[in-house]
C-alpha cells in the first residue's frame, strides 16, 4: 500500500457514523502516531447547559479513535480491533475542542500497546489512556 493509500485509509475512519456523530477528525497520522480532534458541541456535554463538561464517554471515544488512527498509520496493519482501553480523567473539558495524541509504544505481531493524551485547546491535560489493539 502506498503512503497516499495509507493516509486515505486512516482518513476514512472519519466516515464511520459514530465518528461523524461525535465530530471526530484525524489531523495527522504517520508511522504509529496520530493526532485527532473532537470539535466542541453541546451534544457531547453532560447535563447542565453550555458550561457543563464534555461527557467522559465522548472523551474515551476520542482516545480510542486516535489510537485506531495511529495503529492504521503503520504499514503492516491490515486489520485491527480494540482489546482494552483504560482512561484516567484529570480535568473537565468545558467549552473547548479536545485534541488526542496517540502513540504506539510497543507492537508485536498481533498486539499493539498505545498511549493517548487528551488535551483542551489551551494544552491542559483532560485525560490520558492506555489502549491495547489486536492487529493483523
Amino acid at each position: 500500500m502506498t503512503t497516499d493509500e495509507r493516509i486515505a485509509l486512516v482518513k476514512s475512519l472519519e466516515l464511520a457514523p459514530f465518528s461523524q456523530m461525535l465530530g471526530l477528525k484525524v489531523e495527522s497520522a504517520h508511522n504509529g502516531e496520530a493526532i485527532a480532534r473532537m470539535a466542541q458541541s453541546e451534544s457531547l456535554l453532560n447535563s447542565g447547559g453550555p458550561q457543563a463538561p464534555i461527557h467522559g464517554g465522548a472523551t474515551a471515544a476520542l482516545a480510542d479513535f486516535a489510537a485506531c488512527a495511529a495503529v492504521w498509520s503503520m504499514p503492516e496493519t491490515v486489520d485491527s480491533a480494540t482489546i482494552s482501553i483504560s482512561v484516567n480523567y484529570t480535568g473537565p473539558g468545558v467549552q473547548t475542542d479536545l485534541l488526542a495524541r496517540a502513540r504506539v509504544r510497543r507492537k508485536g505481531k498481533r498486539i499493539a500497546s498505545l498511549t493517548v493524551e487528551v488535551t483542551d485547546r489551551t494544552g491542559t491535560l483532560i485525560a490520558d489512556a492506555l489502549v491495547t489493539y489486536k492487529i493483523a
